[in-house]
């Protein structure tokens, strides 16, 4: 059976503007299945160590701009799964996606700014970065910021936002959240964790209910 959607691309339906509407959302909805199809296969592929088959897959999907099979590339040539180790691969597909609002690219890209790793180290970009990822709930970027304004040496320390973030993460079970929330809430003033407290409770009421919690889907 044809699909209609392709059916409607042949015929005039209320004129021919309507019918070229039609016959170009047909087309973007038949392209948008057949990557999704693709970057599946790709993922599937990666997860059950066939990096060949997943580099195959996800290459011309990350060159055409689909920041999910980027970001998987971006952990191949990092890891050098199937390719050899290239951080700078890593960082520019990294880069590709967390420019898209890909919150797993803006995660990598952070903790490769934070770390300096492959680049000179960029502590305000890093941080930039893993806020953007942990306010679309990623809980690892929600980690590394607690890590970050806790241990920073070229930034200033902020114990506040530390346990903020790792109290977030740790309400989304994150195993290391809740002893550095705990260890640092030593450190702190009553006052100091009402502040944080409340700060977590006012980004809950912002950003729970615009996006789900969640881990980050490829680094567990």
């Amino acid at each position: 059976m044809r699909r209609p959607s392709l059916i409607a691309c042949e015929h005039n339906i209320g004129g021919w503007k309507t019918a070229q509407l039609f016959c170009t959302l047909a087309l973007v909805l038949a392209s948008a299945a057949i990557a999704r199809a693709d970057f599946e296969a790709g993922k599937r592929a990666y997860e059950q160590g066939d990096y060949a088959t997943a580099l195959k897959e996800l290459t011309p999907l990350a060159e055409q701009g689909n920041a999910e099979a980027q970001v998987l590339l971006g952990l191949m040539h990092f890891e050098g799964q199937g390719v050899p180790r290239d951080p700078s691969q890593a960082l520019k597909w990294y880069k590709a996606a967390a420019e898209q609002g890909n919150p797993e690219g803006q995660l990598q890209l952070g903790v490769i700014y934070l770390m300096g790793i492959g680049v000179a180290r960029n502590t305000p970009q890093a941080l930039k970065l893993l806020k953007l990822s942990a306010d679309q709930g990623t809980r690892d970027a929600q980690v590394f910021l607690g890590l970050a304004y806790r241990n920073l040496q070229d930034a200033p320390r902020d114990f506040i936002q530390a346990y903020m973030w790792f109290h977030l993460a740790a309400l989304q079970s994150d195993p290391l959240a809740p002893k550095q929330r705990d260890d640092l809430e030593r450190l702190m003033t009553p006052d100091q964790v009402a502040k944080a407290q409340g700060l977590a409770a006012a980004w809950k009421s912002v950003f729970s209910t615009k996006v789900p919690f969640r881990r980050n889907k490829y680094f567990e």
